[in-house]
Order: C-alpha cells, then sequence, then structure tokens
C-alpha cells in the first residue's frame, strides 16, 4: 500500500507542471489524485494514516523537486548519488507536515462516531491546510508545491483574492476528500450521511466557489508603462566565466541602449560583480547606452552590503540586489533580497559542511530590510521581488499594502536546467499577481520572462532558453484584496471556519 501511495504521490507532484492546454487539468487531476489517496487512507488508524499519507508526501515531492539534483549535480558538482539523497531526505521533511496533518485529521474524525463526507472533508481541509502553512513558515518555510498552485487555472481561481493560495489548496483538498468520502464503500460503520444531498452540497460548494472568478478585485490607476524585460539566456555553467560574463554584459548593455521604454529590467545577476568593480569602459558603455534610452534600467546584480547589515553578520559582504539607475547614470533606488534561499544563499547553522560539497560562487548573502521603497516609474509604483521570493504572498502583500502598483520578479533558475521548475515558477507568480490584484512582471535569464495580467493571466512570454526582449505596456492597478488586506489571516479564517463547522453540534451523536 505505501508503494501505491508514493506513486500516486508522484503523479501527483507532477499535475503542478502539466505542458501547454493540459495545464487546466491541473486543478481537476490534483483533486481526482488527492480524492484517490483519501479514499485509501480515510478509514485506517491515525498512525497508519500518518505513515502511509508520508509515502504520499515524498512521491509528491520527489518528482515535483527532481530539478534540484540538477542544480546540486550538473551545476554544483556533487555527487550523484549524494545530490539524488539529498532530494530524499528534503522530500521526506517537506512530506512531515502532510502526513501530521492527515494523522491528526484522522483522529479527529475517528473521535465521533458519526461521520458524515462533509463534516470529514472540513477536518481533513482544515488540518492540511494548517500542515501546508507550517511548512510555509518554518525554518524560513519552503512553500513550493502547495497545493493551491495546481488551481491557478482552475474555475474556482477566483478564490484566491479572498483566501490566497493556502485557501484555494484548502478548497482543493476540501472538495476532494468530500467526493472520497462519497464514493467510499462500504460505508464505515456507523455512518449516517445520505449520499445524494451531500452530493448535491458538494455542487453548490463548486458552483458557488467558481463563481468568485466573475469579481475583479483590480482597478486600472493611471495610463499603461512602457517596460522592457530581457532574457540573456546564460548557461549557468558559463555565468561566471569571465569571458562568457563580458559578453553577457555587453549583450545587456545593447539592450538597454535599444530600448525605448521607460523601464528596463534585467535578470537576477545579470551582472555577477558589483557596479562599483565593474571595469572602467563597461561603466562607460552603460551611461552611454542610458543616455541612449532616456529611461531608467533595473539590473539585477551583487551590491556592497550597508553598514547595518555588516554588524549584524561580519562575515558577509554581499546582497543580492536590483540596482536601478536614472538616464544619467545615477542610482535612483535599491532592493536587496530579503528572504534568502537556505544553502543557495545563506548557510544555515551546522550545514556548512554540505554547501562545501558544492561548488556555488555568491553562495551567502546578507539579508535586506522589510521595509524597502518601491520605485516610482511614470508616478506608479513599482515593487520588486527576487527569484522564489514571489512564493511568499503575505509579504508582497506588504509592498500592496504600501501602495505598490506593479510587481517585478527577477529570476536565474537556469541552476535547475529546461525543467518542469520552470513552469512551477511561473504558476507562483500568476498565483501572486491573481491574490493580489497586481500585474506581475518577470524578467529571468532563461525563462519564464512574461507578462502577467492582475487577474494572473500571461499576456505575452519569450520562449526558453532563448536570448531575447519582451516590449510590454503594463497597466498598473490598485485596490485591495480580502487577501492583500488581511495577508495570512484570511486562509486562517477560513481553516477557523471549516473546523466550527465540524464541530456544530448537529453532526454530533446526542
Amino acid at each position: 500500500m505505501a508503494a501505491l501511495l508514493a506513486a500516486l504521490g508522484a503523479l501527483h507532484g507532477l499535475a503542478f507542471a502539466l505542458p501547454g492546454a493540459l495545464a487546466m487539468l491541473a486543478g481537476p487531476i490534483q483533486i481526482l489524485l488527492f480524492a484517490l489517496a483519501w479514499y485509501w487512507l480515510g478509514d485506517r488508524t491515525p498512525r497508519r494514516t500518518g505513515l502511509l499519507a508520508l509515502a504520499f508526501g515524498v512521491g509528491h515531492f520527489v518528482t515535483g523537486l527532481a530539478w534540484l539534483y540538477i542544480s546540486m549535480h550538473d551545476f554544483g558538482g556533487m555527487h550523484g548519488a549524494l545530490a539524488a539523497a539529498a532530494v530524499v531526505l528534503l522530500s521526506l521533511y517537506l512530506a512531515l507536515y502532510g502526513a501530521l496533518a492527515l494523522s491528526g485529521a484522522a483522529w479527529w474524525a475517528q473521535r465521533t462516531a458519526s461521520r458524515r463526507p462533509a463534516r470529514t472533508a472540513c477536518i481533513v481541509a482544515a488540518c492540511w491546510g494548517l500542515g501546508e502553512i507550517a511548512r510555509g513558515f518554518v525554518l524560513t518555510g519552503f512553500p513550493w508545491l502547495a497545493t493551491g498552485y495546481a488551481h491557478i487555472d482552475a474555475p474556482w481561481q477566483g478564490l484566491a483574492p479572498l483566501v490566497g493560495s493556502y485557501g484555494l489548496g484548502v478548497i482543493g483538498v476540501l472538495i476532494a476528500v468530500w467526493l472520497a468520502e462519497l464514493l467510499r464503500a462500504p460505508r464505515p460503520a456507523g455512518a449516517t450521511g445520505r449520499p445524494l444531498p451531500s452530493a448535491a452540497a458538494l455542487l453548490i460548494v463548486i458552483a458557488a466557489a467558481s463563481a468568485s472568478s466573475l469579481h475583479d478585485w483590480g482597478t486600472p490607476v493611471g495610463a499603461p508603462v512602457s517596460v522592457r524585460l530581457t532574457q540573456g539566456n546564460v548557461p549557468q555553467s558559463m555565468k561566471f566565466d569571465a569571458e562568457r560574463s563580458a559578453r553577457a554584459t555587453a549583450d545587456y548593455l545593447t539592450m538597454i541602449a535599444d530600448s525605448q521604454a521607460a523601464l528596463t529590467v534585467l535578470p537576477e545577476t545579470a551582472f555577477v560583480r558589483p557596479l562599483s568593480t565593474q571595469p572602467g569602459d563597461t561603466r562607460s558603455a552603460l551611461a552611454a547606452a542610458l543616455r541612449a534610452n532616456g529611461g531608467q534600467v533595473a539590473i539585477g546584480m551583487p551590491a556592497f552590503s550597508t553598514d547595518a547589515q555588516a554588524r549584524r553578520n561580519p562575515r558577509i559582504r554581499l546582497t543580492n540586489s536590483i540596482i536601478t539607475l536614472s538616464a544619467d547614470g545615477e542610482p535612483v533606488n535599491r532592493f536587496d533580497k530579503r528572504h534568502l534561499v537556505p544553502f543557495g544563499e545563506y548557510i544555515p547553522y551546522g550545514f556548512a559542511w554540505f554547501v562545501n560539497l558544492m561548488n556555488i560562487p555568491l553562495g551567502e548573502f546578507g539579508r535586506g530590510h522589510d521595509d524597502q521603497a518601491p520605485l516610482t516609474v511614470a508616478g506608479r509604483q513599482f515593487a520588486f521581488n527576487i527569484c522564489y521570493e514571489d512564493l511568499f504572498g503575505e509579504e508582497l502583500a506588504i509592498q500592496v499594502r504600501d501602495g505598490a502598483n506593479v510587481l517585478i520578479n527577477v529570476s536565474n533558475i537556469a541552476w535547475f536546467g529546461n525543467s518542469h521548475a520552470l513552469p512551477q515558477h511561473l504558476s507562483i507568480s500568476r498565483m501572486r499577481a491573481l491574490e493580489l490584484a497586481r500585474p506581475m512582471l518577470r524578467a529571468t535569464n532563461t525563462g519564464v520572462t512574461a507578462s502577467i495580467d492582475h487577474r494572473g493571466n500571461v499576456l505575452a512570454a519569450l520562449p526558453v532558453y532563448q536570448q531575447d526582449v519582451l516590449d510590454i505596456a503594463v497597466q498598473p492597478s490598485a485596490g485591495l484584496t480580502p487577501f492583500a488586506r488581511l495577508g495570512m489571516l484570511a486562509p486562517l479564517l477560513l481553516i477557523g471556519l471549516l473546523g466550527l463547522v465540524a464541530l456544530l453540534p448537529g453532526w454530533r451523536n446526542r
């Protein structure tokens, strides 16, 4: 049974990056696979449920995060067996949250003799939501492959502005478990729920959830702003080679000079050295390109730590940053990455030995402050995030509450090759745009460079692994969604509501 659950979990993990038109089926497929998993789990003891759920979770994360092997082995130089073991061990750790959640749900559901499909679904969905939220916060959090991302194209995607991606995942699990409980045969001893009314109630819930997509939370503000997004397509294996880096810099300077946009955006670490350490002819060429452009340019590059950052950690000299220069070549804005990647951008205590097994340049950065000012372009506020920072919607919600009209993500995920990490990351950015009702622009090294509107729709995108530019006119938006206002309180309120519904006196034996 454990092998069967692991295989089902593996399919579940692959559902988060379906190609082309199949991506619209990701939500229903996630529900179907989770329903099958609960169908085989739901009548077991809490301990057995937890162990089998652990197998399901390991399968889910091993397939969903298999691209980590590429970064550690192909580019980091780690031995293949050790890199594979690292992926499995990380998957085991991440799967623990779901296993504990489902074990707790099984214990709760079995506390009373009465077992109705809707009540059990509320219990499991609430517990699952708490488990995913915990995974997104403990040890700085790693919410990649959270259930809600499978539903970015589902008919009920309109719930994201209300309860965020975590809440959307809770709704998906609610539907899945409800369906599994309806189909369970024979029904557990003492069950009193009648299938037909419960099935009708499930259909009503799905219809109501889908109707939420009819409301548009974003309000256009001002005129569209011209932006150029650049994609340098620098192979990760060559990114820190001096000759290839110089050629990449020259290519980016040409993209800047040719731009007619108010803002030109370069990807994360497009320049691999701080601006002040660049050769004199490079700085002169950049100044000339900016004069030819007449707009502003935002460049992903390392920057020297500030005095405050150095006091916090004297070992740190650099930050992963975006430096914005005006048409006269003067810095006008700086954004330092706040949420750093464990093992890639900071070393957790006691794991220096593990990081030393890989050859990762720029492997440790200083952390940016929480309250960094947005960039003003054409009178509108543009807020930045770097690489996997867009996983944390509650942090981007702060930028929106502070007045951001457009969100911009710069990334370099060439570390993961041409893998399913690319469409997964695009779905994450789309979710942030949808739940916050803000356009999300993505400038990446190898893909996916894209323009996403405030409803999470991809308006334009460049082919992956191809050097090119994407010239777009972005429409800034205003207005606060419930999730933007409440942050993590929004999904927690939903979870609390489901818990209260599960405890309704009418559903308990008297």
